[in-house]
């Protein structure tokens, strides 16, 4: 009896353990998946990206403002450092499904640039691109004058992470992420409004998370 007793045990631990090494296995194939498929989780937030991080040397980069503005503007960090800034905390909403509460951001309210820039009469919408060149998503004039909407360069008091868009990027806290372009080095001024990375794949234009 205690035999039987013994085996059953054994047994039972056998399942156990066949039981745990699956588990782990499915979490290491799901990591390994989610690496190849470019996504990693920092900071709470999961990165999706469709581009490598573009290199960022502060001392040549530049952020250039054209299209149909009175004067084209091309800004160097240093002096985007030293524009009026505004801090806001806001939360984040990704299209898949999860967000991030409470981030704490600082940076450029584009009603800043558009001042100096100088909008035409004719420009309805704002083109905002990556500068990888791969990546680009856009806004209305009155979207991005909305009292939210920034130029983003700092998150939770430091400087952005690279994943995160250094040295800027665009956040548009009612809109889902796809439409937060990261890595921001050019907004072009545009009568019609242009077609984003992920639009172009079948999301939506708006990209309204909540009412």
């Amino acid at each position: 009896m205690n035999q039987e007793k013994e085996s059953k045990t054994i047994l039972n631990r056998r399942r156990f353990l066949i039981l745990l090494g699956i588990i782990f296995g499915a979490i290491i194939a799901g990591l390994e998946f989610l690496k190849q498929i470019g996504i990693t989780a920092i900071n709470k937030f999961r990165i999706r990206s469709i581009e490598q991080n573009p290199a960022f040397d502060p001392a040549t980069w530049k952020l250039t403002i054209d299209g149909l503005v009175n004067k084209p503007l091309a800004i160097s960090y240093d002096e985007l450092l030293k524009l009026e800034s505004e801090e806001q905390v806001s939360d984040f909403h990704c299209v898949e499904g999860w967000s991030v509460q409470n981030v704490k951001w600082k940076g450029v309210r584009l009603k800043v640039l558009f001042n100096k820039a100088g909008i035409l009469p004719e420009a309805g919408f704002a083109s905002f691109h990556s500068a990888s060149g791969l990546y680009s998503d856009s806004l209305s004039i009155k979207e991005s004058l909305e009292p939210d909407v920034m130029l983003a360069y700092m998150m939770n008091d430091a400087p952005l992470p690279e994943e995160q868009g250094l040295p800027l990027r665009l956040l548009m806290p009612r809109m889902f992420g796809y439409k937060n372009v990261k890595w921001v080095n050019r907004i072009t001024l545009t009568k019609e409004q242009e077609t984003g990375y992920w639009e172009n794949l079948g999301y939506q234009t708006d990209g309204v998370s909540y009412p």
